[in-house]
């Protein structure tokens, strides 16, 4: 099978490029990127010639930026910036979250902001596709460009740093020399133009969001799944409120889908007989599920749109404007609109995670009868566990970007992107926990009444919870291997 092969060029790159190139992808630079990378450069070398200031071109950054630095440590210099954004700490990056990071910083190097040479950005398309992976500490950015993840980089393309190759961590010399690749000495600007990216928040950004646009459709069938298995055992589970009349009286694209998934997953369900006796209306955390599941799916789309627009942008600072033929002192590394969407993202999760425990404690209470004469198969305190990571969610859904402190006097707000995506992580697999327990709580409640479902979307999704149980293996396995089987 042919590899896939991801072309930057003069078109805006999109958030599904960058997971192709996650994924695997190899990534080529086409000849429109090359003309754009190197006529920002050529803005560069003129600068220099000029010798007029330029922020991290001839001056030190941060509080040192009206200090000069001599022409000839200008070399010396770029080694420097690399050693001393070294900073960062905690776990490492998985290697598909490193490709992410590489992809878009080397994204952001075609859209002819950034000033380096071609030979540089073909250094990071070859670690791409050499399955060089450096090894990145997962905390110390605060979102005003991701600094600390991205030095990790610039240190592995130079010959320093760690990375990981065909899985083992070597030192970066090392994994350079088995890719057969050489190491990139620095030219100046480039010490700052590698760094001069939220990459971390843009490249992982994009991998998290992606994949949680696929899983609100899986929780939207959990609820069907509830539905059936309340509706069996009670006049629960009036489907009026999935309407396509009651969805398109708001209009929202994201309640149209949710709606839309709901009536498929139970389309020839005992809940659509038209003859059956049903409840006039059933609890909120029921019935305006395509309103929240909704808000949701367009919070993420929102949230993806902020990741295309970021790729598509030239956020460095300074900004190399080619059309101009100026280095222009700027903030587009700001990434505010990113961060607030990642927010609201979580803000939404809150809300899901909320209706979820309300319709676990509803199929709790309808086991109760069972479960004092011992004819259930799910511990009666995994509701106990839903409370909990209902609360945690709670808790996430608490600004982070708020956080921020002064770090050099002049750099006096950031806006801790990173940490509203960390965050977002923990309160989706907080979410996938609440989602599978739903689950487990249905297929029980429905081995109790002995009802099959036979919705076209909940049949499958009943015969994978329910060989999850059957194993008989104790809660804190039953979950993870759920929450792996709706994936």
């Amino acid at each position: 099978m042919t590899a896939a092969i991801v072309t930057l060029g003069a078109a805006a790159p999109t958030s599904a490029d960058l997971v192709a190139i996650a994924d695997g992808a190899r990534v080529e630079i086409g000849a429109d990127a090359r003309e754009a990378i190197e006529a920002s450069r050529a803005v560069v070398d003129a600068a220099i010639a000029a010798g007029r200031p330029v922020y991290g071109l001839n001056t030190r950054l941060g509080a040192g930026r009206d200090d000069r630095v001599d022409d000839d440590d200008l070399l010396d210099f770029q080694r420097l910036v690399i050693a001393n954004h070294r900073g960062g700490v905690g776990d490492a990056l998985g290697e598909r979250q490193s490709r992410a990071l590489v992809a878009a910083r080397l994204i952001g190097f075609t859209r002819g902001g950034s000033g380096v040479r071609s030979q540089l950005a073909q250094a990071y398309a070859d670690l791409l596709n050499a399955r060089v992976h450096p090894v990145i500490p997962s905390r110390g950015s605060v979102g005003a460009a991701d600094l600390t993840h991205l030095a990790e980089v610039a240190a592995v393309v130079t010959g320093s740093g760690r990375a990981f190759i065909d899985g083992v961590v070597a030192p970066g010399d090392e994994a350079l020399a088995a890719a057969d690749l050489t190491p990139v000495v620095l030219a100046p600007h480039e010490g700052l133009a590698v760094l001069s990216s939220n990459a971390y928040s843009i490249g992982v950004g994009a991998l998290v969001l992606s994949g949680l646009a696929t899983r609100v459709g899986v929780w939207d069938g959990v609820v069907a799944l509830a539905l059936e298995a309340l509706g069996g055992a009670s006049p629960a589970g009036n489907l009026s409120a999935f309407s396509a009349e009651v969805a398109d009286a708001r209009g929202g694209s994201g309640q149209r889908a949710s709606a839309g998934a709901l009536r498929a997953a139970l389309e020839g369900s005992a809940l659509t007989a038209s003859d059956r006796t049903v409840t006039v209306q059933d609890p909120i955390a029921f019935r305006t599920v395509p309103q929240i599941h909704g808000a949701l799916r367009e919070a993420i789309d929102r949230a993806l749109g902020e990741i295309d627009l970021e790729l598509a942008a030239r956020s460095d600072n300074p900004l190399v404007d080619a059309a101009t033929g100026r280095m222009i002192s700027g903030g587009n590394f700001q990434a505010i609109p990113l961060a607030l969407a990642l927010e609201n993202v979580r803000l939404a999760f809150a809300h899901v995670a909320s209706a979820t425990e309300r319709r676990i404690s509803a199929l709790s209470a309808a086991l109760t009868p069972a479960r004092r004469e011992g004819r259930t198969r799910v511990p009666g305190l995994l509701a106990y566990s839903a409370a909990a990571a209902l609360a945690e969610v709670r808790q996430l859904a608490a600004p982070a970007t708020l956080g921020v402190t002064t770090l050099s006097g002049v750099e006096d707000h950031a806006s801790l992107a990173p940490l509203a995506l960390q965050l977002l992580e923990r309160s989706a697999a907080l979410t996938d926990e609440l989602a599978a327990i739903e689950a487990l709580h249905a297929v029980d409640l429905l081995g109790v009444t002995g009802v099959r479902p036979a919705g076209a979307g909940t049949r499958e999704l009943f015969g994978r919870v329910e060989e999850a149980v059957e194993s008989g293996i104790p809660a804190a396995e039953l979950v993870p291997v759920v929450v792996a089987s709706l994936a």
